[in-house]
């Protein structure tokens, strides 16, 4: 559940993109107009359209952090609520520019209303919630080291349940016999040292409880996910952020330049 919820904040990120790129292409004409007479930098517009929205997000990105954080449940360790709350403002600014950088090579709002799709859908469907990096088809696995939700969604999750405790429910066990006069835990207890798990009755000899995973760890390496990533993750979705700044500025410059 916390999985999805996470991988649900990812998908706001569309609503983001779809908010900021009317404005942006409204701005541009005017831009046109002004800089045919060389009365409006390119680079003036470039940065005014990019950082006015920052501090609009950096405010609407907290007021979801507070709303969604301790509503859904997620670690209450305070560095984790530290690392969670950069992640979500980063992803947040990375939605912000990456909204700019597909509008800056659009038209009107109608082609980038097509473009879009182009963008999220396949980042959405390769980040690896709902299709394990283990069971992609071997042609489709570059799109996972591609995908920003992939490094975003990792992040954050890895955050949340590390060395988290997990403890299953009663109709969560997996119910096994131990052969006659043997403990669940003579009979199961080496193999579940190699594997993940743990056995909830290991002295009983009969109707063995074995609770799939132990902790939060077991749950998100079944993902191929590390804890150890969380920072290379948090800096390459910025790599992301600062191409798209980069790009949305260097089209600014080539529509100012078709516009001579």
């Amino acid at each position: 559940n916390k999985v999805f919820a996470v991988f649900l904040t990812s998908i706001l990120g569309v609503l983001v993109i779809n908010q900021v790129q009317p404005e942006y292409l409204r701005q541009r004409l005017t831009f046109g107009r002004e800089s045919s007479s060389n009365q409006y930098s390119w680079k003036a517009f470039a940065f005014a359209i990019i950082f006015t929205e920052w501090p609009f997000a950096i405010v609407a990105n907290t007021i979801f952090f507070l709303c969604f954080y301790w509503t859904v449940g997620l670690n209450s360790i305070s560095d984790r609520i530290g690392c969670f709350y950069l992640s979500y403002q980063l992803y947040g600014i990375f939605s912000l520019t990456l909204g700019q950088a597909i509008a800056s090579f659009s038209p009107n709002e109608v082609v980038v209303s097509l473009f879009n799709p182009i963008f999220t859908v396949p980042s959405a469907m390769f980040c690896g919630v709902a299709i394990p990096f283990s069971q992609f088809p071997k042609f489709w696995k570059f799109l996972y080291w591609l995908s920003p939700y992939h490094y975003y969604i990792e992040l954050v999750v890895v955050n949340d349940l590390h060395d988290s405790p997990v403890h299953c429910r009663a109709h969560e066990y997996h119910i096994f016999n131990p052969p006659p006069g043997k403990t669940c835990q003579e009979y199961a207890g080496l193999w579940v040292t190699k594997a993940i798990g743990y056995i909830n009755n290991p002295n009983a000899t009969a109707s063995c409880q074995y609770c799939q995973f132990k902790n939060g760890n077991d749950f998100y390496k079944t993902l191929s996910w590390s804890f150890d990533n969380r920072w290379r993750n948090w800096g390459i979705l910025a790599g992301y952020v600062v191409f798209n700044i980069a790009f949305t500025a260097l089209m600014v410059k080539v529509y100012k330049v078709n516009k001579r």
